[in-house]
């Protein structure tokens, strides 16, 4: 016996009979996009990061020019070329024939950096270290022993250095190993490892070259993670984190300050006649206010008060505009 369905029984059978398909959902799909990737490009160094590193190696060429001059006497100029991620074998590739390179223990990282110093600018420096004016070089030729020693004492000096610019950010202790053969240089590092590559040009009166530093993996990466964490910091408090210290370290300061009675005419009969244990009388009044000066500048009107067996000054109110004059020492 047919039977005809109302509309009620019609709605609970399956949508896809006969394989017909379920309609789609009215809710919008998420929007999602396609971009290329360089696998690699992997791991490479962020502008933030790269600008950074730059402002700490800044202050690195500062203080080693200031550093050389001293202990060179000479004219010396030092600024940061380029900064940048590199394979080891990359950073290998750029080192000449003829060459001084050194090797520079990280602790407590348990690694090793590269320091290299092209010889047309080394050679001149042992000369000046010698007495000499560092003529540049017509040829350039391998080292002496005596010449390693003397260059191995500007490196200490370039360690020193880079310790105290890398202080404020990761204290690490920088230690000038020895020069190292052109064999023992493939075996600092692993040649697929990325170094973070870092050029510096120093210029003399008379002779300019190039001095390149390659630090690990391992010191790269714990130099990121603290300047990563110094600018979340930053970020969060709103302002500069070098305000703060700043001012810590100011409040630690001390300031020279001088409780001084006002100016009085006193009549020179009254000098004259003075003498030890005598008591002079100022024409001013207890009540008139004394001026409390910190390095010579007024800042507030106050009392001369005693606090157990100290003096002291009781503040009284902050000095007008006319008084807030900087006044020179006699």
């Amino acid at each position: 016996m047919d039977k005809t369905l109302n509309q009620e029984e019609f709605n609970p059978l399956p949508q896809n009979v006969e394989g017909r398909e379920t309609p789609p959902s009215k809710e919008p799909a998420p929007c999602q996009s396609a971009e290329p990737c360089d696998f690699r490009r992997a791991g490479i160094l962020a502008r933030d990061q790269v600008q950074a590193i730059r402002s700490l190696h800044d202050r690195f060429a500062r203080n080693l020019t200031d550093t050389l001059r001293t202990y060179l006497r000479g004219a010396f100029e030092i600024a940061v070329a380029s900064v940048d991620q590199i394979l080891y074998s990359e950073f290998v590739q750029h080192i000449p024939d003829l060459n001084y390179v050194g090797s520079i223990a990280l602790h407590p990282l348990e690694a090793t950096a590269a320091v290299q110093l092209d010889l047309p600018l080394a050679l001149p420096i042992v000369d000046m270290l010698l007495g000499g004016t560092g003529c540049p070089v017509t040829q350039v030729r391998e080292v002496t022993e005596i010449e390693e020693e003397i260059l191995g004492s500007v490196a200490q000096l370039i360690c020193r250095d880079l310790e105290a610019a890398w202080l404020p950010v990761l204290k690490l202790d920088f230690r000038f190993e020895h020069r190292r053969r052109q064999a023992q240089i493939l075996r600092l590092m692993s040649l697929k490892e990325k170094v973070l590559s870092l050029s510096l040009e120093v210029r003399t009166s008379e002779n300019r070259g190039m001095l390149n530093l390659a630090f690990p993996a391992v010191a790269v990466n714990a130099l990121l993670k603290e300047l990563d964490g110094q600018g979340s910091n930053r970020r969060q408090t709103g302002g500069p984190s070098g305000n703060h210290r700043l001012r810590s370290r100011l409040e630690q300061c001390r300031f020279h300050a001088e409780l001084l009675s006002p100016t009085a005419a006193v009549s020179v009969r009254k000098l004259i006649h003075l003498k030890v244990g005598e008591v002079l009388e100022l024409p001013v009044t207890v009540a008139e206010p004394t001026l409390f000066k910190v390095e010579n500048q007024i800042l507030f009107l106050a009392h001369p008060v005693a606090m157990g067996d100290r003096r002291a000054a009781e503040m009284h109110a902050k000095a007008a505009a006319p008084q807030l004059i900087k006044e020179e020492p006699n």
